[in-house]
């Protein structure tokens, strides 16, 4: 397969062998709430191109022009801010299944952030210009970039009121909610559990808080018996104290 253009790492790309009928779901899964229709998400397939990057690799440069629409496939991916080749600042981390960047590319512009590999990674790129002709052709796949650009609107709407409205406690609560994944417990109660997939570090930058202060609060809820902290891995013991700890109805449809 020939190098993608828009790709900066220059790593080498080979086929993972993943079944076309996979990768129309996997297409599908990343485009949910919207029902893309099987033929349209074939489409798309076809317009992917494969990178297999080792991790700590860069895969988009803030100085580079952006033509294509990013999914991450497998492994990690780091956003944020490189600085002498290291990330500074990491607003997020992206995960299989979830888009890298499905906007810069539609404004003609530059990549908004870097993005760092985090381990061994496979990512799908779609030049922007055959995306859109895609959707010309398959209105549901249009529907469906249009809501996950939605969503990430969305994302970074909610961010910006919750460093404007909330406190450092109430910030850090949203974040645990908004990563928490909710299991019955007893008599019809409910726990949650939070993988620290990231560094403390950068979970506080993501929260314009300090690493003290995010291990703080940390403690401060553990004391309250709202949550409970065993090496990488949060316990969250009282679903509804943490909401109220919260403080905002932005967080309610965060453990849903």
């Amino acid at each position: 397969m020939d190098r993608y253009r828009g790709h900066p790492a220059g790593a080498a790309q080979r086929e993972r062998g993943i079944p076309f009928d996979a990768r129309v779901a996997l297409l599908q899964a990343a485009l949910v709430p919207a029902r893309v229709t099987r033929e349209a998400a074939q489409a798309l397939a076809a317009l992917a191109h494969e990178h297999l990057l080792e991790g700590g690799q860069v895969v988009l440069d803030r100085t580079q022009r952006a033509t294509a629409l990013w999914l991450v496939v497998s492994g990690q991916v780091a956003l944020g801010t490189l600085r002498q080749g290291k990330l500074a600042q990491q607003t997020r981390l992206v995960e299989p299944g979830q888009w890298l960047d499905v906007a810069s590319a539609w404004l003609d512009g530059r990549y908004l952030e870097d993005a760092v590999t985090q381990s061994e990674a496979l990512l799908w790129s779609f030049d922007v210009e055959a995306a859109r002709e895609c959707c010309m052709d398959h209105p549901s796949l249009a529907d469906g970039l249009v809501r996950a650009l939605a969503r990430r609107v969305r994302c970074l709407t909610e961010g910006t009121l919750g460093l404007m409205l909330k406190d450092a406690e109430a910030r850090c609560a949203t974040w645990l909610l908004e990563h928490a994944e909710l299991r019955p417990g007893s008599e019809g109660s409910k726990t949650a559990l939070v993988a620290l997939r990231e560094r403390k570090r950068a979970i506080a930058s993501q929260l314009a808080v300090t690493p003290e202060t995010f291990s703080r609060v940390l403690r401060q809820l553990r004391e309250r018996q709202v949550i409970d902290v065993a090496g990488y891995t949060v316990k969250v013991l009282d679903v509804e104290a943490l909401r109220r700890v919260a403080g905002s109805p932005l967080s309610e449809h965060a453990a849903a």
